[in-house]
């Protein structure tokens, strides 16, 4: 749960960033929901998109969908005709993110599918489109090492892999939260662990509220 800024930070840094309608009306959905609480800020949005599109990449994948808030980051973010693909288990919040990115991806004259479903499952499922040029993982904490491993094998070398929640509410240098399992807290770890291995990947830690890694596969 990322923590609540004072209002005046908030509208400052909502000034800066020039959102469309339809971002915004993902947070508004989010915040219908009771969920806004865990869905990127406009900051950490605008460096997605950012990223994504310094990399030049084209066929993208994202875990943990929501209202569609961090996907329409990622479509304005890839090239001209390239393609998302993002996994949400929850089938109420796959619909509306759904109706909000075939508009986002239509205008933008690029092409985005909802999958509804458990992405641990059914990542499989897209090995035949491969290799792809990045993944944002923000999903079931508990299966980070599983999403990480399919990355490993389906990203291309010099590929992104992105991921949010990496501090784990500080529990992963101590903090004590009972929101999260040992399981889960030890998964997160590793995970950042492997994703810090020099000799893999080229890695950034963004200190954000939550922890934001940004990590490129090395091309030798």
């Amino acid at each position: 749960m990322r923590e609540m800024k004072n209002q005046r930070q908030l509208e400052y840094e909502r000034s800066l960033f020039n959102a469309d309608a339809l971002m915004v009306s993902a947070r508004e959905k989010a915040d219908e929901l009771g969920l806004l609480g865990i869905s990127l800020s406009f900051s950490e949005a605008s460096l997605l998109t950012l990223v994504v599109q310094l990399a030049k990449c084209r066929k993208f994948v994202e875990i943990g969908t929501l209202t569609g808030f961090s996907s329409l980051a990622i479509l304005e973010g890839i090239e001209s005709g390239g393609h998302l693909w993002t996994f949400e288990k929850n089938p109420v919040h796959a619909k509306i993110a759904d109706e909000l990115l075939q508009a986002g991806a239509t205008a933008k004259g690029k092409s985005v599918q909802v999958v509804q479903g458990d992405a641990e499952q059914e990542l499989k499922t897209l090995e035949d489109q491969g290799p792809f040029d990045g993944i944002f993982i923000d999903g079931n904490k508990s299966a980070y090492l599983k999403y990480l491993d399919w990355a490993e094998k389906n990203i291309k070398q010099g590929g992104l892999i992105i991921a949010d929640n990496v501090f784990l509410q500080g529990t992963v240098w101590g903090e004590e939260n009972k929101k999260f399992s040992t399981k889960q807290i030890e998964v997160m770890k590793e995970f950042n662990k492997r994703l810090s291995d020099p000799e893999k990947y080229l890695f950034s830690l963004v200190p954000t509220t939550e922890g934001l890694i940004v990590a490129q596969k090395r091309t030798s």
